[in-house]
């Protein structure tokens, strides 16, 4: 369709489910897309499957808290293609626990990658944008950033965190065109849906009460495309003068009782 024709744009956690999506999604819409993720393997596929639909990508494999490799990767991204003009905030982990038997070296993980990595991709990022007066900063948050199930509170820290930053960035941020939002999915149906070995939105429970009675009023678990589209938009002409906003991508999950 070409929304995003000439654009270049950064995907961290570009492997598999939100990441994957977001990636191929921008890939369709006429993107050149640098691929981060820590699994080659995966991202090679997703390398693949872009390159296969006639689009442009550049795999480039590390572990985003790895600032150094970061840096360069940007610098390469920069020597590829001579700008960026997206970056989206993806990668994510969740360690599950409560207040009581959870570990410090998990509650440190989990701010590391999903929220400490937010602000280094930014701030590596945004000189470049600066530089050429326009950019999209894109996070992925989540409705745990502003609602807990009881058993993620680093995650949702973090998730909370991604929120409150993206406010602070866009004001910093404006004066230069560059506009940062972010997206905060519900129930999504991807490999980090899985807990203990099973997939939450497909177990009885989840499958009555949200599904079946309606408390996701579209009667469905979310599926990552559901999701990519709103970042193309972010990243997209279409928008111009929306900036430091959260859009939730629930189903409706968080208008209901």
């Amino acid at each position: 369709m070409g929304l995003l024709d000439g654009q270049v744009a950064i995907v961290t956690g570009a492997g598999q489910g939100l990441g994957e999506s977001i990636a191929l999604e921008f890939a369709r819409e006429g993107a050149a897309v640098a691929l981060l993720e820590r699994n080659p393997e995966t991202l090679e596929a997703t390398r693949a499957k872009i390159e296969a639909a006639g689009g442009e990508a550049k795999a480039f494999a590390l572990d985003i808290t790895d600032y150094v490799a970061y840096a360069q990767v940007v610098k390469d991204t920069v020597a590829w293609k001579g700008k960026i003009d997206a970056l989206v905030n993806n990668a994510a982990i969740a360690l599950y626990g409560t207040i009581l038997n959870d570990s410090l070296d998990n509650w440190r993980k989990q701010i590391n990658v999903n929220l400490e990595a937010v602000y280094m991709g930014s701030k590596l990022v945004a000189p470049h944008m600066v530089e050429r007066q326009y950019g999209r900063i894109i996070s992925i948050a989540s409705i745990q950033g502003f609602a807990a199930s009881g058993d993620a509170g680093p995650y949702n820290a973090a998730k909370g965190g991604i929120i409150a930053y993206t406010k602070s960035m866009a004001v910093e941020l404006g004066q230069y065109n560059i506009l940062v939002n972010a997206v905060a999915p519900g129930f999504m149906r991807t490999p980090m849906s899985f807990v203990n070995g099973e997939d939450e939105t497909t177990t009885p429970d989840f499958l009555e009460w949200y599904v079946k009675r309606g408390k996701v009023p579209l009667r469905r678990t979310g599926l990552p495309e559901d999701v990519s589209g709103t970042v193309v938009f972010l990243a997209s002409s279409y928008c111009r003068y929306m900036t430091g906003q959260l859009l939730v991508v629930d189903g409706g999950l968080m208008s209901t009782f």
